[in-house]
């Protein structure tokens, strides 16, 4: 098997192993755009040019594999992101496919400078899950996917409205919220977020018909709210981004609620599913989202690198570091 650069002339063959690894698994398993051969061909041809691309060839030059890496974050801290589109391999030599790839991308993002790498995976593909994990990664993010049935305990009477501008204000108080809460074990997830974009986006959201900012909470005071959004990967399912409860208002019914608005809604305006995300280590929101009947299908992989392998690698003289070691007795 050998691994070279990602070319066009591979696209074509790429985008048969991409749609394939995402076909309808039936009922229980809501379909991704991907099945489609020419939605995964245009995305292979809208590919990143940030950030390295590789193919596996068998024996016979054949496709056999790929995979593709953005690179993004802060300047001086690059995270490299393999998207759900970004790889596929053949089903026969999977593991081996996938553990040559990612030793081809990984060398190179590594030579950048880029010691974080994510891949998301299909939770229908278990044997490419374990074989990251063999390669150092763990669970990070979990995307879940329910059906658009009123969940157990919905009949409260906490309060719902669409959220205004004149809310933004409160909003912003329980994003800050959110992301200190994030930043506490187990979860040590440091606050480094862009207040103006979020707001802008609250603000972009608030004033959009086809999304859906929806508030909870009594007497002026917001308890929760969350942001809802046609999802860009599963037609016809409306995701859940930002969720959040204020400490004070968890146990009594608030994020309930919450759902049950959003499947109202989403049932109105013809959605099939309702999505959601959240953080493997989130103790809290894993064991809320899963007891109302979010099913894994899909999971972000992680991998931290310790950086000084930047220069610890096999260029380093390790006899330098203790220059007794086989120094010339003669002198």
């Amino acid at each position: 098997m050998d691994v070279v650069p990602f070319e066009d002339r591979f696209a074509e063959r790429a985008a048969a192993l991409l749609a394939a690894a995402h076909a309808p698994l039936g009922e229980a398993s809501p379909g991704t755009d991907l099945a489609d051969p020419a939605v995964a061909l245009a995305h292979l041809n809208a590919r990143d040019a940030d950030g390295p691309a590789v193919v596996a060839l068998d024996g016979a030059g054949a496709v056999a594999g790929f995979m593709a890496a953005s690179v993004t974050g802060f300047p001086g801290s690059p995270q490299a992101r393999v998207r759900v589109q970004q790889h596929a391999a053949a089903p026969e030599g999977a593991r081996a496919i996938y553990r040559r790839l990612y030793r081809e991308i990984s060398g190179r993002l590594t030579g950048i400078g880029c010691f974080e790498h994510t891949v998301a995976v299909s939770a229908a593909h278990r044997e490419i899950i374990t074989c990251l994990v063999e390669l150092g990664f763990g669970i990070d993010q979990i995307k879940g996917v329910r059906p658009l049935t009123p969940p157990r305990g919905s009949a409260g009477q906490t309060p719902l409205r669409p959220a205004r501008t004149e809310d933004l204000p409160q909003l912003l108080d329980l994003t800050l919220e959110l992301q200190r809460f994030h930043a506490l074990a187990p979860m040590l997830r440091p606050a480094l977020i862009d207040l103006r974009a979020i707001r802008d986006d609250l603000l972009a959201a608030v004033g959009d018909e086809r999304r859906l900012v929806l508030l909870a909470g009594t007497e002026g005071r917001v308890e929760g709210f969350v942001v809802v959004d046609p999802d860009s990967r599963f037609p016809g399912v409306a995701t859940i981004g930002i969720a959040v409860v204020t400490a004070s208002a968890r146990g009594r019914g608030v994020g309930t609620a919450l759902l049950s608005g959003v499947v109202d809604w989403a049932v109105r305006c013809g959605f099939r599913g309702c999505g959601t995300e959240w953080t493997s280590a989130n103790l809290v929101s894993d064991a809320f989202w899963r007891g109302h009947g979010f099913v894994p299908a899909r999971y972000t992989l992680a991998r931290r690198i310790d950086p000084r392998v930047a220069w610890a690698d096999s260029h380093l003289s390790y006899r330098d570091l203790c220059p007794e070691v086989g120094r010339d007795s003669a002198g």
